[in-house]
């Protein structure tokens, strides 16, 4: 990567710290930029157009994430990245899940490893925006935006406020109250006929329904003649189940990961066919029916016809970007099919969801499901429960959301 495909912002007090990345990144092609304080960090960005900005978090008046909330709101289309020494573990989860950082390095480093991640991370994201959305955007009334209830709903678990609060600002929305307990009270969850719905939220996970809120919100801006009603509850069905067997395979895996990836993955991963039955119905219908006459993925799907935009996957990405989630999710999604791309750390969560897809897309065509591929640090029997979770989610709870 040379200069001109690259410049990066460094802010840091210390003047040894920002010398030694300078060199570092310098050596690996990139331009750099150099502020000792937040308010020289504003300045330089006032004046020139970085694609990352990487901040230290602890600085004297203005610490790194005020800096980046600020950046955030300027200048939105800097990727933010939070570099720290310090255990402020919640301060730098927050962040994330606020997306005011999207990214977190820790001290010490090793230099190839950063230089490496930072570029890796310029590539991907200039690759998501590089793609050519905008014919299918310009057939929609307009771009979604993050729905207000998610939004709130974000605050109000970042502070940790009780369920009896999360579930008051979800009983604002009467349609949403009903699909969530649709969902609480299936067998799938809960297998009870009724659970109060602060009850239902617990069962589901906090994280989890954030995302089914932005997807639900997101299929309520469609056109209702466009969509055919089938087809959104079976966007929703698979997402729903590729979620739970996502999360069942990382819980027995007993790997440590940000709850906010590891428990709205297989959600997020789907977002994109929801905007594509919306702007192209037709395509969809004809990508999901080649799905299942072969019993293979949308991907698949795709390859099979000879689509070579990867439509769904590639409207996902754009929207994971334009609402600031964590940069892992962005990247799990993004290279999902093609592995090598993916960072060492996130590997093992990308070749989990593409396995259970696979199991999925067989189950969800009434075909006998063939043994799920193999995934290095799953067990036999974590493989196996992961297998009948999904079978039995598509046939013994068809009708239940």
């Amino acid at each position: 990567m040379n200069s001109t495909q690259g410049k990066i912002l460094i802010v840091d007090d210390e003047l040894n710290i920002t010398n030694s990345l300078r060199r570092m990144f310098v050596c690996e092609g990139l331009d750099v930029l150099i502020a000792n304080s937040a308010e020289e960090a504003l300045d330089i960005l006032s004046k020139n157009e970085a694609e990352l900005i990487l901040s230290d978090y602890k600085m004297p008046d203005v610490n790194g994430i005020q800096l980046l909330t600020t950046v955030k709101s300027q200048y939105p289309n800097v990727f933010r990245a939070i570099l720290s020494g310090y255990v402020e573990t919640d301060t730098i989860t927050y962040a994330i899940s606020k997306g005011i950082a999207m990214a977190y390095f820790k001290k010490p480093w090793t230099d190839y490893n950063l230089a490496e991640k930072i570029i890796h991370i310029i590539r991907t994201v200039r690759q998501v925006k590089n793609r050519d959305l905008v014919r299918i955007f310009s057939r929609m009334d307009k771009l979604p935006g993050i729905p207000e209830i998610y939004l709130r709903l974000e605050r109000a678990i970042q502070a940790g406020k009780s369920i009896e609060k999360i579930a008051s600002i979800v009983k604002q929305d009467a349609s949403m109250t009903a699909k969530i307990m649709q969902i609480g009270n299936s067998v799938f969850y809960s297998g009870k006929k009724y659970l109060p719905l602060e009850q239902a939220i617990l069962m589901i996970g906090l994280n989890t329904i954030k995302e089914i809120v932005l997807m639900y919100k997101l299929s309520e801006g469609m056109v209702p003649s466009k969509v055919n009603e089938d087809d959104l509850r079976a966007i929703f069905r698979h997402a729903l189940i590729l979620n739970k067997a996502v999360e069942l395979c990382l819980h027995d895996s007993g790997k440590k990961y940000n709850r906010s990836v590891s428990d709205t993955i297989g959600i997020l991963s789907c977002i994109g066919m929801i905007i594509l039955l919306s702007s192209k119905p037709d395509a969809f219908r004809e990508i999901y029916e080649t799905a299942l006459r072969n019993g293979i993925t949308f991907h698949e799907a795709e390859n099979l016809m000879g689509i070579k935009e990867d439509l769904s996957l590639n409207i996902t990405c754009h929207l994971l970007d334009l609402y600031n989630m964590p940069f892992d999710i962005l990247e799990i999604i993004h290279y999902r099919n093609n592995l090598d791309s993916v960072s060492p750390e996130n590997r093992f969560i990308a070749c989990v969801l593409n396995a259970v897809s696979s199991v999925a897309a067989r189950v969800r065509a009434g075909m006998e499901s063939e043994p799920m591929p193999a995934v290095e640090g799953l067990s036999i029997q974590t493989i196996e429960k992961a297998e009948r979770l999904i079978t039995e989610a598509y046939y013994a709870y068809d009708n239940r959301f």
